[in-house]
């Protein structure tokens, strides 16, 4: 099926009268109904699950049936608003059934569902899920702005300037979250996700650049008998990586961090893997692949994300890179030190290696 980047139903002819229309809204409204009252059970049969002792894995939310009758449904149903939830209703049950989301699922979605389209009530966050299916980003910015800016439900509008602001704090734009903050004091102020985006800024000023690096002293995971403090370092270029296997992310940015530190480790270049894993027993396994034998300094973070270091390091996601200069004090954080952006700050800081 052709992509469209835009769906035809933004353009589609009316109901034939009110009546229609209101029938139209009605069903739809019903099957987001019906997936919030199952999620509500499934919760409920969960937290019975565990209540008992029973693994986290061993539950199944029986929500395949529920998608299969979607589908179903969706090869008969002509009418938009209708195929709108029902779709959208796709995309939300099928990672919590254990199924794929595909990429044809996402066309499908983007192709039908208008930006502003009640559907997206069942969950903001879908929309964003949607739009990675629309190569062309200018094409999906106006997707998300026009969601933003023009849905009729402030609980789809709200969540949506939270992810502008998230998005001009990691990319560094500072007009972009200065402006999504103004939006979201002056009309999400009681919100969480407002008061989260305040405290994501006070937890960024910890690693501010130009900042002396917050103390730490941890016990090396390789060698019981030795601490890394802050002044192990001292004269070194050091690169904290506060990681964990569990963190696909982190799992992702390894071929990049070993070929750095194979290039720069002979120019003052080291390296302290800092990780949020569950139990340190769990770290060994991963890096007996040679692939990512990570041949650094590493340390086990005990508590992970409630830990003293955490907190004094703001890291509340993995992976969290920071950067720190032979003289202490934070040189770059975040995106610059991850992926091709890698090799480009340590030559920035270190010289061509």
């Amino acid at each position: 099926m052709p992509f469209v980047p835009f769906p035809p139903a933004e353009t589609a002819a009316a109901p034939t009268s009110s009546v229609d229309a209101a029938k139209d809204a009605t069903d739809a409204k019903a099957v987001l109904n019906e997936v919030q009252t199952r999620m509500k059970a499934v919760q409920e049969a969960y937290t019975l699950h565990i209540s008992f002792g029973k693994s986290r894995a061993s539950f199944d939310p029986h929500l395949k049936p529920m998608l299969e009758s979607f589908d179903t449904r969706l090869k008969t149903e002509k009418r938009p608003e209708v195929r709108q939830a029902l779709l959208v209703a796709k995309l939300y049950l099928a990672p919590r059934a254990g199924v794929k989301v595909t990429p044809e699922l996402r066309q499908e979605v983007v192709a039908e569902v208008p930006p502003t389209s009640p559907a997206w009530s069942l969950e903001p966050r879908l929309l964003l899920s949607a739009v990675s299916a629309i190569a062309d980003q200018t094409t999906a910015d106006a997707y998300i702005s026009k969601a933003r800016e023009n849905h009729a439900d402030p609980s789809v509008r709200g969540p949506l300037v939270y992810n502008q602001f998230e998005e001009g704090i990691y990319e560094k734009n500072e007009k972009l979250w200065k402006g999504a903050l103004a939006k979201l004091d002056s009309e999400y102020t009681k919100e969480p996700y407002t008061k989260e985006a305040h405290r994501m800024l006070e937890y960024a000023a910890k690693t501010a650049i130009g900042i002396a690096a917050p103390a730490f002293s941890i016990n090396s995971l390789d060698d019981p008998k030795k601490t890394f403090t802050n002044a192990s370092f001292a004269g070194k270029y050091l690169l904290l990586d506060f990681w964990a296997t569990w963190c696909g992310p982190c799992r992702g940015e390894m071929p990049q961090l070993h070929a750095a530190y194979g290039k720069f480790k002979g120019k003052g270049f080291q390296v302290l893997s800092l990780s949020f894993d569950q139990k340190a027993e769990d770290i060994p396994p991963y890096r007996a692949d040679p692939s990512h034998a990570m041949p650094w300094n590493h340390a086990f973070v005990e508590d992970g994300f409630r830990s003293p270091l955490a907190v004094a390091y703001g890291v509340r996601g993995i992976p969290k890179p920071i950067l720190v200069g032979p003289d202490g004090k934070i040189l770059a954080t975040e995106t610059d030190l991850r992926g091709d952006n890698l090799d480009k700050t340590l030559e920035k800081f270190l010289g061509k290696p």
